[in-house]
């Protein structure tokens, strides 16, 4: 026995689509846009991680590479998130995770960060 086709691959009617709920207020629109702790946390914590392999690992040739190119990635999708609010936030937490190793932990993602849109100088 064939089984009746369940996946239909038409758009659906227009009376079932859905529309858009228009914004109520330019405070509800800019929180949604600006990029909070938790929306930035995974960022800190992939960049963490990454910085503990520099830490632990050959700190020169394709490794070193490897993981400039890993904090980069993280650095340009939080900057694609919220700018240079979410990068600077980003920088907070990886900062707030270790103090003793801040100073350190810092310049090296600025290094991978430079010419970043939104990573400053």
């Amino acid at each position: 026995m064939k089984r009746p086709l369940t996946t239909s691959f038409s758009a659906p009617p227009p009376t079932q689509a859905a529309s858009p709920e228009p914004a109520t207020s330019t405070a509800t629109t800019a929180a949604t846009t600006a990029a909070s702790w938790r929306d930035v946390a995974p960022f800190a914590a992939a960049l963490i991680a990454t910085l503990e392999g520099i830490e632990t690992g050959p700190k020169a040739g394709p490794a070193m590479r490897a993981h400039r190119s890993a904090m980069r990635r993280q650095g340009a999708a939080a900057a694609a998130l919220g700018g240079s609010e979410a990068l600077e936030a980003v920088l907070h937490q990886v900062a707030e995770a270790d103090a003793a190793r801040a100073a350190q932990r810092l310049a090296l993602i600025r290094e991978a960060w430079t010419g970043l849109p939104g990573a400053g100088a």
